[in-house]
């Protein structure tokens, strides 16, 4: 079976309509690097913690569903990346080392001796916000909230418990959380990404309660 794509309408050669469905590289030009393989290797110690270099968005997703799709491993290293900076920002705390400027260093985590001095300013900006909850920004009620907005808070609690208890349960789902490596990833990539992570899931999941029933 041949997939042809919808090409009505695009002219060019099949390497050009080729990318028009897809995306790409044309035929001639030279290769571009994609991330998994290039980050993967690259990791500096911090503070005696291997930490990899921050993981690249894929360029080569061809949106079509794949087994081990880019964007699930893109996720994988981004997890993987999160974690060990994580241990580094622990590992670094008790000391007076300088976390590497050129390593993208996670500002507000790290302690004001462990930043580099060009960003000062941004770690101010930072813990002032941190600071300042936004509960602080509006006067306080002098009556109770209508009863409909209380039923609305409960269900949202509700919502947000059971949401936080699939994350624990799914370890692998989309680490999406803070935003971190996903702030310039495209919305219609991150929506498709989190929609076959969904799927993967819940596929996973039918298979073991199959193989449950089976040895009962």
């Amino acid at each position: 079976m041949t997939f042809e794509g919808n090409t009505e309408g695009v002219s060019g050669s099949d390497e050009e309509r080729m990318k028009s469905v897809f995306g790409g590289r044309l035929k001639g030009e030279p290769p571009k690097s994609t991330s998994r393989f290039l980050t993967s290797s690259q990791t500096r110690d911090i503070a005696g913690i291997k930490v990899p270099t921050r993981p690249v968005e894929p360029d080569n997703c061809c949106m079509s569903g794949c087994v081990n799709c880019v964007w699930e491993l893109y996720n994988d290293d981004l997890r993987d990346w999160k974690h060990q900076r994580r241990e580094a920002v622990k590992a670094i705390s008790g000391t007076s080392d300088i976390w590497p400027s050129d390593f993208d260093p996670p500002v507000r985590d790290l302690d004001i001796k462990n930043i580099p001095k060009s960003l000062y300013k941004k770690k101010e900006k930072l813990d002032k916000l941190k600071k300042q909850p936004t509960t602080n920004l509006f006067p306080k009620r002098s009556t109770p909230l209508p009863q409909a907005v209380m039923e609305a808070k409960k269900r949202n609690a509700l919502k947000k418990a059971k949401s936080q208890e699939a994350e624990h349960v799914h370890e692998d789902a989309l680490d999406t959380d803070d935003g971190e490596g996903w702030e310039r990833v495209p919305v219609f990539f991150k929506a498709f990404a989190e929609f076959e992570k969904k799927k993967k899931l819940e596929r996973d999941a039918r298979e073991r309660s199959k193989a449950a029933h089976k040895v009962q």
